[in-house]
């Protein structure tokens, strides 16, 4: 009998104690719970928060569980303040600035962004992918290349020039890249307006230069005819009216490179190109005594013929003027390479060559290695310009290669195809 009583009093004791402490823990549980889950962002302790009792069986549990919210609400807070200076940073910006994953779904995005491409996200949805939005396949393709693993793109499309590049990676399956949009639309204004007051004047200018030539020209050659002392006195008219000629010719060929958009290129005969081109600069050629010899390992270009035969005849002109007048400065090398799916034009001299601090800086409009030198010899420090203007106008590129003393050798790529 007393067993029976004694088991009965442990069955009644656990069961006590078991609806006791379910309902403490239960209670505690639902404290906890609420204390994490508090949305507010405030430091301060929650009321009844826990007991204050530090004998409480719980009380230690408590603490650390109020301790976690505090630090989870420091950290959230901290977060949100960086945020908030992100985005007023990033709507700062008065340049469209956009960030998408690598299936071009779009991840944030600026104010300006909306405005350049007349965007606005729809109410409900969480999902937007960059080629809702944008349109053109240029710039939709500069994403995709730097996903790809290449360097960073810097394209110019249309009234903009776009700046692609990939963001630090945040996990490794989590990839984004960076689009910053630069209006362009006052410089292009501004360009157009320096190119047309270039044409402008320059047409404007032919026209009394004609008649300042003819008449140089007309004095010239009486004074020659009269054996006049005087001759030597009209000899500079005449050449700065010429040497002003070719710099109008220049400028205007480069006005009209800077508003052709589009050349049509046609399969032409490397030799007959080059025979063209030598017929018109013989009386140069004979009068410099230079020698030109010309290698046609490939027979064919893919070029617009006005277009080339500008490169081709500025690089030979080039080559006859700066290269000294030394017997062993007289031969000038004229190559047609073929490299794979592109044609090399490649014109040789030499004379005294190129030092390297000038070499990045020979393609620019009117720069000159040595001003007073090139001036005597009637360069207008365009012709280079002009060259690199009609080799990128076809796809293609051109370097230079030179050492002082050891001549210059300028490579032009011409991309095969139509």
């Amino acid at each position: 009998m007393y067993l029976v009583f004694f088991i009965l009093g442990l069955i009644l004791a656990w069961v006590v104690s078991y609806a006791v402490f379910s309902r403490k823990i239960r209670t505690q549980t639902k404290k906890m719970v609420q204390l994490m889950r508090a949305d507010e962002l405030k430091l301060d302790r929650p009321d009844d928060a826990y007991e204050d009792d530090d004998g409480h069986f719980f009380a230690d549990l408590e603490r650390a569980s109020y301790t976690l919210r505090r630090k989870y609400l420091r950290l959230k807070k901290n977060a949100f303040d960086e945020r908030a200076v992100f985005e007023t940073i990033f709507s700062g910006l008065t340049e469209a600035v956009v960030t998408v994953d690598r299936h071009l779904r779009i991840i944030s995005f600026n104010t300006a962004f909306m405005q350049q491409f007349k965007w606005a996200p729809s109410v409900g949805t969480n999902s937007y992918y960059l080629q809702d939005v944008i349109r053109e396949p240029e710039i939709l393709e500069s994403f995709k290349k730097v996903f790809s693993g290449e360097q960073a793109e810097r394209k110019n499309i249309g009234e903009f020039q776009l700046f692609a590049s990939l963001l630090p990676s945040v996990e490794d399956h989590k990839t984004w890249a960076l689009g910053v949009f630069y209006d362009m639309s006052e410089i292009q204004k501004t360009e157009k307006i320096r190119v047309d007051f270039v044409a402008n004047a320059s047409h404007e200018l032919r026209t009394p230069l004609t008649v300042i030539r003819g008449y140089a020209d007309l004095l010239n050659a009486n004074l020659q005819k009269e054996n006049s002392p005087h001759t030597e006195l009209s000899r500079p008219i005449v050449e700065s009216a010429h040497n002003m000629t070719l710099l109008l010719n220049d400028l205007l060929n480069l006005s009209r490179l800077d508003n052709l958009n589009k050349i049509e290129k046609v399969k032409l005969n490397t030799k007959e190109v080059t025979a063209d081109i030598l017929g018109e600069l013989e009386p140069i050629i004979s009068m410099n005594n230079k020698k030109v010899i010309c290698y046609f390992n490939e027979e064919h270009v893919f070029a617009d013929y006005s277009s080339l035969t500008q490169v081709l005849r500025n690089l030979i002109v080039n080559a006859i003027r700066y290269s000294g007048t030394e017997k062993d400065s007289e031969v000038i090398d004229v190559r047609w390479n073929s490299l794979g799916t592109t044609t090399q034009l490649v014109v040789k001299d030499r004379g005294p060559g190129i030092g390297k601090e000038h070499q990045s800086r020979i393609f620019e409009r009117f720069y000159r290695v040595d001003k007073g030198r090139n001036r005597n010899q009637g360069g207008s420090g365009l012709g280079l310009a002009l060259v690199k203007h009609h080799t990128k106008m076809h796809g293609g590129q051109i370097s230079v290669r030179s050492d002082v003393g050891e001549g210059c050798e300028f490579t032009c790529d011409f991309p095969n195809g139509l």
